[in-house]
Formats: structure tokens, sequence, C-alpha cells
């Protein structure tokens, strides 16, 4: 499991979904939370991907899940 932490909810085990390649080496990676569904790119702004920085408005409470609206697809 990675230690990736997620910048939406901040929690760590991100999973690594894909990687770009150029030339046989890996050049960025999308990771996905399995905890609240985000994912992101590692080559983004630091602003959406650095929890340090990302602005809290976008922050998600991965203790109470339940409090947030799901969608769900019929």
């Amino acid at each position: 499991m990675s230690k990736t932490v997620c910048p939406r909810c901040a929690t760590g085990g991100a999973l690594d979904d894909y990687q770009g390649k150029e030339g046989g080496k890996v050049v960025w990676t999308i990771h996905r939370c399995p905890t609240c569904c985000f994912s992101w790119r590692d080559s983004e702004p630091a602003s959406a991907i650095d929890i340090g920085i990302r602005s809290a408005d976008f922050a998600v409470d991965a203790a109470n899940l339940d409090r947030y609206v799901k969608i769900l697809q019929q």
C-alpha cells in the first residue's frame, strides 16, 4: 500500500491507478484515495494537491464520511 496522502481527506494508502510514461520512464502517476474516492495526478499544481496549500474548502472529513450526500447511479 502506498504512503501517499490524499489531499482531500488526509488519509494515507492512496492507490496508484495509472502511470504515464515517456521513453520508458514514469513522468506522472494518477492516485486514487480508497477512503473518499478522490483521484489526482501527481503532476498537478501544488495548489490542487498539496494538503498544506490546498484550500480547506475542498477538504473532506474522513472520520465522518456519512455526513456527505452520496449520488447513486441507477
